[in-house]
Formats: C-alpha cells, sequence, structure tokens
C-alpha cells in the first residue's frame, strides 16, 4: 500500500498561494515569517516545471523515514481565523527530499524558499470546499490528526477514500461548477485506491452503514431523502436497498467481492436503460458482478418474459431466469 501523511500546514488565509504572515499562529516563526509551506499550492513557482509542484512541510527535525515514494500527503491545517481544524488538500505521487532544495524569493526569511517535497501537478489540489477534520480523528483514535507542528503517518486507505468522497460530494452539492476539480480528485482517487471512482456505490455505502434507518419511501417522490442530516438521492437510496436485499451476490454467477474495509462491491444493471428512462425500481433491476454487467450492457441480449417478479432473457446464447 502506498504510504499516507497527513502533514500540518501553518493557516493561510489566501489558499497558501500567497506567502503570509498569521499572527494568530502558535508557534513564534510564523508569526514574523511566512511559513516555507505558504505556497504549497501555488502551482507555477519558477522551479514548478512540466509536471511537477514543490512543497513544504515543517518535521521538526523528524526525517521522512517511513515513508516510500509515490504515497499521498493530505494537508491539515489549523484554521485560526475561525478556531476549526480542517481537511485543505491533497498531494498525490509524491516524493520527499533527502537534500532541501533553495529557492530564491524575497517575501521569506534571507530571501530563500525551501522545498522538502515534490507531487505529480496532476494528482494535487487545493479543496475549493475546506472538510472539518473533527470527522477522520477516528483514524487516530478520536486524537488530533497532526501535530501543532509537524506531520502523522497512517495505515488505513479508506481515510483516503472517505476524504476524497466527502469533498466530491461537497463540491456536486454546491451551486458552482468544480468539473475539472472532481476529475483531479477522480484521478488521485483512481491512482491511490487503484479503482475508478463511482460516486452512486460509494454513497450507498454510507446508506447501507445507516440501514436501521433508511426511510420507506414508497409514498416519497422527492428527488433528495434526509437521513441523519445528510441528504442522497432517492435512486441511491432504492439501489442499496436492492443490493442489500439480494445479499450483494451476482443474480446470475452468485460471485460477493470482500472489500478491504467490510464491505461488499456489487453493480446496478438496468433492463431498461436509463436513457431509455428506466427506473431504479426492483423490477428494472438486477444485481451483478462487473464482468456479467458489461456482458448484459454489450452482449447480445433477448428479453423472453419480464415481470414485476421475474425475468427471463438469453445473454450471448446462455438462457437466464432470475428473480426480481
Amino acid at each position: 500500500m502506498k504510504s499516507i501523511v497527513i502533514a500540518n500546514l501553518s493557516w493561510n488565509n489566501k489558499g497558501w498561494k500567497e506567502s503570509v504572515i498569521n499572527p494568530k499562529a502558535n508557534h513564534s516563526y510564523a508569526t514574523n515569517y511566512p511559513g516555507h509551506e505558504s505556497l504549497n499550492f501555488d502551482f507555477n513557482k519558477k522551479i514548478d516545471i512540466c509536471n511537477v509542484v514543490h512543497g513544504y512541510v515543517e518535521t521538526s527535525g523528524k526525517q521522512f523515514k517511513q515513508y516510500e515514494n509515490g504515497g499521498i500527503f493530505i494537508f491539515y491545517s489549523n484554521n485560526t481565523d475561525d478556531n476549526i481544524g480542517q481537511i485543505i488538500g491533497i498531494y498525490g505521487n509524491v516524493e520527499t527530499l533527502n537534500q532541501k532544495i533553495k529557492m530564491t524569493h524575497n517575501d521569506f526569511e534571507n530571501n530563500t524558499l525551501w522545498s522538502n517535497i515534490k507531487a505529480d501537478k496532476n494528482l494535487s489540489i487545493l479543496f475549493p470546499i475546506y472538510l472539518k477534520s473533527d470527522k477522520y480523528k477516528k483514524y487516530n483514535d478520536n486524537k488530533r490528526l497532526a501535530g501543532q507542528i509537524g506531520f502523522s503517518y497512517y495505515e488505513d486507505k479508506n481515510l483516503v477514500e472517505e476524504i476524497i468522497f466527502d469533498e466530491i460530494k461537497l463540491l456536486l452539492q454546491s451551486n458552482r461548477n468544480y468539473a475539472n476539480e472532481i476529475q483531479t480528485l477522480k484521478k488521485i482517487y483512481r491512482y491511490y485506491i487503484g479503482e475508478e471512482f463511482d460516486y452512486d456505490n460509494i454513497e450507498q455505502q454510507e446508506i447501507l452503514a445507516e440501514i436501521e434507518t433508511l426511510p420507506n419511501l414508497e409514498d416519497d417522490e422527492t428527488e433528495l431523502i434526509t437521513i441523519k442530516q445528510k441528504t442522497y438521492k432517492r435512486n441511491n437510496i432504492l439501489i442499496a436497498k436492492i443490493k442489500r436485499d439480494r445479499n450483494f451476490e451476482c443474480q446470475i454467477c452468485a460471485t460477493k467481492i470482500l472489500k478491504s474495509n467490510g464491505s461488499y462491491y456489487i453493480e446496478a444493471a438496468h433492463i431498461k436503460a436509463k436513457k431509455d428512462k428506466g427506473n431504479e425500481t426492483k423490477e428494472n433491476i438486477l444485481i451483478l458482478c462487473p464482468n456479467h454487467h458489461k456482458e448484459f450492457d454489450f452482449g447480445k441480449r433477448e428479453v423472453l418474459k419480464h415481470t414485476t417478479n421475474s425475468i427471463k432473457f438469453k445473454l450471448n446464447g446462455v438462457e437466464y431466469e432470475l428473480s426480481l
């Protein structure tokens, strides 16, 4: 598994794109000089050529001894304007530097800006909407995610998955167009998790975690449903219920795919395609493994009989009869 680091950055109300002195910082250096991390999300520094971005993490004398190059840095900051801890961005495919790189920059002490990490620009992003960090303390025994100065290592990739999902969810719910930022987050997810980002499926896993509080949707036609103060698409709740009711098992081959977090991965195939106004109802959904889902969508298919409770069809010459 690629390394995970959460690194603490001194608060910068200019988005780490400008050198800022923070008089509210809890250490004396940052109240007198801009921190060297002040330009971590300025991707156009003179040294940032091609697809590389250089940044800085205060190590407090520690070395990155446990870190394996190619991992991910998640950046945390204590927002001293609002007095709240926040996750503010990510560097992907990070390489730590044994020797710091010196750059001339007039805004910093002795006109010097230092860099001790570099990353892939295409896998790095300042979050348009910062995440409240308290939610992720569960990955550190409910303690602060990173020290006041420095960084911490983590071993659970579900932390990365959850942070990316939460940020994409906020961007999708925003009134602004964040298409480019969402694509970058999906690239980071693919790089680190090793699979394509499937918002609907991940949201369904979150819904299933609240299985006892799922509402009865039979008389509710609203598009969005609120569960424990979180809003979900009605269709995703319906599909989550169908997956649960059919035991997360491929209806053709009985495959169950166990994920590292203990949940199951399975896909929902529409009998009548969504583009043809097919709905997320139990009589229009099959629960299939990825291979049979693709075969069902792209193979030679002939529906022989379709009722509210069952479907009989031929797929590439093989006949199936499945319950719905």
